[in-house]
């Protein structure tokens, strides 16, 4: 095993006790010889207290080491040289238990490779759970008890249209935000406007939200439900069993009135969401884009009643799609029926050359498994976090932050990794399952020939595997019944 030997001495332990550096070090590589461990090096801090952690490079560049994979053992002359500090100590068990790495103190025969020595680490456990358990609980306490004083949570990101000045408890109001907060309000109750339409005004005119990214719908409905813009306090938002609302110290931006009147707007209207998904009835949704305004078309879906249903319930039919664009920005697309959509798309292809990378489509060569948008995503949000834990170490190397915040973030770091890579295993498994259904054989170079005998299901698959982008013109004269719609341009997906 890679083994770190860490000694560590102060001036007054080192003329009391004979606790030298040197003397440490002899006995812990003849240690280390003796069970054949190969030493990777000799962390060494002289002249420091072992009350705590801090001010010690010797220890923070061994952390590091640990933590990076390169050392996979530590060896040590007395717990005591480590670390006096019963918190430090369990931090750094456990650091050492995350990534796999053993832990051994001569003077008290600890070694995690007997049963005593790990009995001692069952026994930090123990002891780390229970305290993890109680910090737990106080953090809740002072949370809620700061929430009934009537002080916002919101340290580090306020409510858009607030700003949190440092050393002050108090909320104040950012008026450049305010009056954003404000017109949000407006727009949705006395206009009329929804979410989807709400989000692209603003994003339009480059107003970017707290975090200076675009607006989205889960952000305006946050916000229109947010109790804090008529000087509350919420607690426990997503545990009903323990929210709450007080009066806040803070100015309120929205009046009451206004606010609940809003309330019951949402109670009443019912959310509908744009961002829809493909489904084997719809196939093209998510790829249709508009050519007058640019946006994405969306589906709707039209109802008639049920001739055979006793209650008169009604039934959907005739799927159709339309532009997502703000109609008072100029976009005259009108709707258009799936089944229109298709017939064009018949006819645009009818008039292009085979396509070239379907030739390759056959059971001695089939295409490799493309990730679908749900496991690119995934991916993609894997590798964000691998990325933000090495600069969460660089912080830490460097004394940015300390051994409590690096150990917290690695901590929720790794979690979210977890739930991530579980959710991958998972969509993989379900999107190999549904591409079993697309036979390789089943479409080749002739691709025009092939469309007409694929089902549904086998369509939507080929549009998503293959179709970036559908540029679709739909126009509809003033008078007119019908719209004439045309494909401008078909994308493909290179492979």
């Amino acid at each position: 095993m890679n083994t770190a030997i860490y000694v560590r001495v102060s001036t007054d332990e080192q003329a009391r006790e004979g606790y030298s550096i040197r003397a440490q070090e002899e006995k812990l590589r003849a240690y280390a010889t003796l069970k054949d461990w190969s030493i990777y090096n000799i962390y060494a801090d002289e002249g420091i207290s072992g009350k705590d952690i801090n001010g010690r490079p010797a220890i923070k560049q061994l952390i590091a080491d640990v933590a990076s994979g390169k050392v996979k053992n530590v060896l040590v002359y007395k717990i005591d040289r480590l670390t006096r500090s019963t918190k430090n100590l369990i931090e750094l068990v456990e650091l050492f238990n995350a990534n796999r790495c053993a832990f051994n103190s001569l003077q008290e025969s600890i070694d995690t490779s007997s049963a005593t020595g790990r009995m001692f680490l069952k026994i930090v456990g123990i002891f780390a759970e229970f305290e993890r358990e109680n910090l737990a609980e106080r953090v809740r306490l002072g949370l809620e008890r700061k929430a009934k004083e009537g002080f916002s949570l919101s340290n580090y990101i306020p409510a858009y249209g607030y700003t949190k000045i440092n050393g002050n408890r108090i909320l104040e109001i950012n008026k450049t935000e305010a009056a954003t907060v404000r017109r949000i309000f407006d727009m949705y109750l006395h206009e009329n406007i929804n979410y989807s339409q709400i989000t692209k005004i603003l994003n339009s005119e480059n107003i970017h939200t707290k975090r200076a990214s675009k607006w989205t719908m889960t952000t305006i409905s946050g916000m229109l439900s947010n109790p804090t813009y008529i000087g509350k306090v919420r607690y426990a938002v997503r545990d009903s069993s323990r929210y709450f609302e007080v009066d806040g110290h803070h100015e309120a931006i929205i009046d009451e009135t206004t606010y609940y009147k809003t309330q019951e707007k949402i109670k009443r209207t019912g959310r509908i969401s744009l961002t829809k998904h493909p489904t084997s009835s719809v196939y093209f949704c998510g790829v249709l884009y508009c050519s007058i305004c640019g946006y994405k078309f969306t589906t709707k879906w039209n109802y008639r009643k049920d001739e055979h249903a006793e209650d008169g319930r009604k039934s959907a039919a005739n799927p159709s799609y339309y532009c997502s664009g703000i109609k008072p920005k100029g976009c005259t697309a009108g709707a258009i029926s799936h089944k229109k959509v298709e017939r064009v798309f018949e006819q645009y292809i009818s008039n292009i050359q085979d396509l070239a990378f379907l030739g390759s489509m056959d059971e001695e060569n089939p295409q490799p498994y493309i990730a679908t948008a749900p496991t690119a995503a995934i991916a993609a949000e894997i590798k964000e976090i691998e990325e933000k834990t090495e600069e969460v170490m660089r912080l830490f190397i460097s004394n940015t932050i300390d051994l409590t915040t690096y150990q917290g973030m690695v901590k929720l770091s790794n979690k979210r990794r977890s739930e991530l890579e579980a959710r991958q295993v998972l969509t993989q498994s379900a999107q190999k399952k549904k591409e079993a259904i697309f036979t390789p054989s089943g479409i080749k170079a002739n691709f025009r020939k092939n469309w007409t005998t694929l089902d549904n299901d086998q369509r939507q698959q080929f549009i998503q595997r293959y179709v970036k982008k559908i540029i679709l013109h739909s126009d509809k004269s003033k008078g007119a019944y019908h719209s004439v719609i045309t494909i401008n341009e078909i994308v493909f997906n290179e492979y």
